[in-house]
Order: C-alpha cells, then structure tokens, then sequence
C-alpha cells in the first residue's frame, strides 16, 4: 500500500508516509483512516513524507483542495509538515495550502525530515 499512516499518540503526531504513485482515492483513505482511528484526536500534528513519492497530477491537486477544505474541522489547529524529494511536488503542496485556504493548519515545507520534525515539534 503506497499510502500508509502511522499514529504517535504520546507526541500527538501523524506521520503520512506516500511511495509511488497512489492514485487519490487511496490518498483520502489513508486520511479517512487517521480521522476515524481512535488513536488520533482533532490537533495532532502531521509529518507527509513524500521524498518516495512522484509529484501529484493537477486533478490529484484539485482533489486534494476539495478534501482539505470538507475536513478542516477533523485537523484542527495543527502544524502539517510537508517534506517533498523535488521542486515539483513542493510546487504541488504549496498550491494544495495557499488554495485550500486553511485558517487552522499552520504548514512547513521541507526537503529534510529531520528538519520537519524539529518544525512540527517547535524546536526549529
């Protein structure tokens, strides 16, 4: 399954990790998944981590915009760290962002996870 979540409790973190080229129902699953799990609460930042991934097609971006904007309210306030392996897919998640017009979703593009961790964890 090229889309796969995994839930931090303790540290109130999301890391959603995406490899190949899933197309974006998967992508919405995985999502509908992290909403419905019981670990998760609405707040808990997230981590994406795209570096294995192709860039999203502009239909997978539209998409994306659409499912952001209906589920705002699952996220909350949070901190959503993108790391991207290219210009391309940064592009495509800095359209998703600016497009989906998140009041509550605070997010940071990084081509280092280690660098997003630090971010999502406030220790910049």
């Amino acid at each position: 399954m090229p889309v796969i979540y995994t839930i931090d409790r303790p540290a109130r973190v999301v890391y959603l990790s995406t490899a190949g080229d899933p197309p974006f129902d998967e992508w919405r699953d995985a999502l509908l998944g992290v909403f419905s799990d019981p670990a998760f609460e609405t707040g808990f930042n997230f981590i994406s981590d795209r570096r294995r991934a192709a860039a999203p097609s502009n239909e997978f971006v539209e998409r994306q915009i659409v499912f952001v904007r209906e589920h705002e309210g699952e996220l909350g306030r949070c901190r959503w760290a993108a790391v991207v392996p290219d210009p391309a897919t940064d592009e495509a998640a800095r359209v998703v962002t600016s497009r989906a017009g998140m009041a509550e979703v605070e997010v940071g593009f990084f081509y280092d996870l280690a660098a997003a961790r630090r971010w999502v964890f406030g220790r910049e």
